[in-house]
């Protein structure tokens, strides 16, 4: 080792050394020189690293918020009201004919627009109730509270050239008392008894008496396909007393023939009341030989006033489902007056 020998060489140069001397020298040359060589054999120990922390994210603090000063909401704009629907009086009308062709109860009608029916005149102006006093139409499906006992009868339904459906038939009063407000509703089913359409329809009488009938009609423009049958359910057919609005008329006289494609019906009707009668109203029903209704006309003869025992001639031509009409049936409605 070249630091040895030259340490070595230099100290016995400048002092002698006894045996015991250079053994310890040489002992103590060689610790050194261990312990401060530049090269091991040895694998060095490696060193433990400790793992650097996990960076955490920097947390950005919010923002302070700015308050905006308080403000009132705005008013909300005044809702304009509906616009009324109004309905001019046309010749023949009656409150029950015009409430059923907007889908409202008559006595809403009439309390709406204050007014008598036995006053109601041809042009008049009626508001047609909308909103939550208005029925319905499906409220004016419901079945009236005490609905009065009556019969349906002599069902017709046929397909017309045009492809629609058009259901005839009549409701007979039995009695004892008179029916008003009479309602039903005729459904179209299939095969399985399911319904595909569905609608309701008056008579167009206001009232029915007792031990009479009333016609009624009603036109499916656009019938189901899968249309197999129908069913009518009655609806509504409230008992009430003509006495105080009605006046007693009588058919007195009635005959009736074919005229051309149509079938014609005249006669004479009588006021049997000891009052005017007014809107004098006449029904001509037609049958076939099975009972069957095949069409009815439903018009108004006279506004009047009609005095007590007196007469009024009628002459009504209606067309019907078959031109072989076995009979006929005339009922009058007037009102007092």
């Amino acid at each position: 080792m070249i630091c040895l020998a030259h340490s070595a060489s230099q100290y016995n140069a400048a002092v002698p050394m006894s045996r015991t001397t250079l053994i310890i020298f040489l002992c103590l040359t060689f610790v050194a020189t261990a312990c401060g060589g530049s090269v091991s054999d040895r694998t060095p120990t490696p060193s433990v690293t400790a793992p650097l922390p996990t960076a955490r994210p920097t947390i950005t603090p919010p923002a302070t918020p700015t308050l905006a000063p308080a403000t009132m909401p705005a008013p909300k704009e005044a809702t304009p009201s509906p616009t009324p629907v109004t309905y001019k009086v046309q010749e023949g009308d009656t409150p029950i004919l015009i409430a059923n062709k907007f889908g409202v109860s008559v006595a809403d009608l009439i309390a709406l627009n204050n007014i008598d029916p036995a006053t109601m005149q041809i042009g008049q102006d009626l508001i047609i109730p909308t909103g939550p006093q208005a029925a319905q139409p499906s409220d004016a499906l419901l079945p009236s509270p005490t609905p009065g006992a009556f019969n349906v009868r002599g069902l017709n339904v046929y397909r017309t050239p045009v492809g629609s459906l058009e259901c005839l038939g009549e409701v007979y009063n039995p009695g004892p008392n008179a029916l008003g407000n009479v309602q039903l509703q005729i459904a179209l089913l299939d095969q399985a008894d399911q319904i595909l359409l569905a609608a309701p329809v008056f008579v167009p009488m206001e009232v029915i008496p007792a031990e009479q009938s009333a016609p009624f009609r009603l036109l499916f423009t656009d019938p189901p396909a899968a249309y197999a049958k129908f069913s009518i359910t009655p609806l509504r057919g409230e008992a009430v007393d003509p006495a105080s609005r009605f006046a007693q008329l009588q058919v007195t006289r009635s005959e009736g023939a074919p005229s051309g494609s149509q079938y014609r019906v005249y006669g004479e009707i009588s006021n049997a009341d000891q009052v005017n009668a007014s809107k004098i109203r006449l029904t001509v029903t037609t049958y076939d030989s099975e009972q069957r209704v095949i069409g009815y006309r439903d018009a108004v003869l006279s506004e009047g006033p009609l005095a007590p025992g007196a007469t009024l001639p009628f002459d009504i031509t209606l067309a019907s489902s078959s031109p072989n009409v076995a009979r006929f049936a005339v009922v009058v409605e007037a009102l007092k007056s």
